[in-house]
């Protein structure tokens, strides 16, 4: 399950009680100790459902699935129905009702007792033209949900859900892609950051993952498992007030999105009544949050892609971005150790496949401010061909800087670590540096004059030692680029060229 659905499961459960509107509405509270009788429930459920109404606004219908509010005991039954057609989108929803037992407690707050996902619930859309299915089904064998809300956003709140038997079959024209878990347990926080705004945070872990496509006939099936994952999240700063508009926005552009799928439109093709909604959207979104990032690790990762098989005894993917200062900063993480495949030839090369990989792409130096000036002038204006000449001017601004952070090769007897970082002020103004640290550089050496396997390295091998700089069992490279040339600890690489 990703950071996403995560997410997304969690605020469907909360939804219901969120205050935060556009025009900053009276919380959905009751005082706690307050009767719970049927005319309490039916007077909450008027104002959660009018408080729905003015978050999403009339582009959105939501017809029998309205929220409904009954009395349990000291508490309130809130059910939410799923089943039946989503407007304007061509898909329709099987399934019970989602429901959650909430108590009122002093100071506005909500404990969630209980949430229940509906299982089976499906999701089907028309069939593609070839007459291929389309839909998705989810079943779980046990859940269990509860947790605390603060709809004022002032006070802590925070989720905690286990989920059982988790199944989930996608079937689509390229295949039916299922997908098991043995079970998952995810925790979702949210912490008052000032300003009505919020930093969320989650977590994750699931047991036994695996996924398996099966793909048409004639292409070989595609079956990925890992023993267990691992997931972080966080984001920071997020403007509540302002899901109101986007919602209301990305309703009104499902319709256009829909019809243009279905006809193949041109991706960037945006029709005029559409321009001042999009334009919305942009504006809502600049600023909603202050960052964002996340983490996953797969460990005891196996997969065959189609006869290609292989293992990894762990992967991790993760990534981050924020605006601080106003410039745009995002990076990506990529680590795997333990690699392994039966592609792998038996041999002495065996011993030098790498027993880990990471690097940690790096893109900064963007002004945010300009950059959405830029996408709104094309979206208001329809001109395409002013992105180019614009994101070049953006340069200057900048400069962009495109990096490589944490490089990690490690061969066993040898361990590359490398940073580096090109800065690009113009098309025609680029420069760069870079550091590469070699451990054990000898002890690779030595395995080229003695595996013949790894003798047409030799050369390569030792112009690196004679270029680099000794300091122990450390070799290291200085590699600066600027002017079109190239040094490596301060000899131009072009004199070591072939004439």
């Amino acid at each position: 399950m990703s950071h996403a659905s995560r997410l997304a499961v969690s605020l469907l459960a909360l939804a219901p009680f969120i205050a935060a509107t556009p025009a900053r509405a009276d919380p959905v509270t009751m005082p706690a100790g307050a009767n719970v009788t049927a005319d309490a429930a039916g007077a909450l459920q008027t104002q959660i459902r009018a408080w729905v109404a003015g978050l999403t606004g009339p582009a959105v219908d939501f017809g029998s699935h309205a929220l409904r509010v009954t009395p349990e005991g000291d508490a309130y039954r809130f059910e939410v129905p799923v089943m039946g057609p989503v407007a304007g989108t061509g898909w329709a929803i099987t399934g019970a009702p989602i429901t959650a037992i909430a108590k009122p407690t002093d100071g506005g707050g909500w404990t969630i007792q209980s949430l229940h996902l509906p299982t089976p619930i499906r999701a089907d859309q028309p069939a593609a033209p070839d007459g291929s299915p389309r839909n998705w089904m989810l079943t779980l064998a046990g859940q269990e949900s509860h947790g605390r809300f603060d709809p004022t956003l002032r006070g802590i709140s925070s989720f905690d859900t286990v989920l059982h038997g988790y199944v989930s079959v996608t079937q689509t024209a390229t295949g039916t892609q299922t997908m098991h878990y043995d079970s998952y347990t995810a925790h979702v926080g949210w912490t008052p950051a000032g300003d009505g705004r919020v930093t969320m945070t989650n977590t994750g872990q699931g047991q036994n993952l695996t996924v398996f496509v099966d793909r048409p006939a004639g292409a070989q099936p595609v079956t990925v498992s890992a023993g267990s994952i691992r997931s972080t999240g966080r984001v920071e700063r997020i403007a509540f007030d302002r899901i109101g508009a986007i919602v209301r926005d990305i309703g009104g552009l499902v319709p256009s999105a829909v019809q243009a799928a279905a006809a193949a439109a041109a991706p960037n093709s945006i029709s005029a009544a559409d321009r001042p909604r999009l334009h919305d959207l942009v504006v809502s979104l600049r600023d909603l949050l202050g960052g964002v990032q996340a983490e996953t690790t797969m460990e005891h990762l196996r997969f065959d892609l189609g006869g290609q098989s292989g293992s990894l005894a762990s992967l991790t993917v993760g990534g981050r971005a924020a605006a601080a200062g106003g410039m745009l900063d995002a990076s990506l993480h990529l680590a795997m150790a333990g690699i392994d495949s039966p592609l792998i030839p038996q041999g002495p090369l065996r011993d030098y496949v790498p027993r880990r990989i990471a690097l940690t792409p790096h893109l900064s130096g963007i002004p945010a401010t300009d950059l959405i000036a830029l996408l709104l002038h094309a979206i208001d204006t329809g001109d395409q061909d002013s992105l180019q000449a614009g994101a070049i001017a953006l340069l200057a601004k900048g400069p962009l800087k495109a990096g490589l952070d944490d490089v990690l090769l490690d061969l066993g007897g040898t361990v590359l670590k490398a940073n580096g970082v090109v800065t690009v002020a113009a098309l025609d103004d680029i420069k760069g540096s870079a550091r590469i640290d070699a451990t054990g550089l000898d002890t690779l050496i030595h395995s080229a004059n003695t595996v013949p396997e790894l003798a047409s390295a030799r050369p390569f091998l030792i112009v690196l030692k004679g270029i680099g700089e000794q300091k122990g069992d450390i070799t290291t490279w200085n590699i600066t680029y600027a002017d079109g040339q190239t040094l490596v600890n301060g000899t131009d690489l072009s004199t070591l060229m072939p004439k």
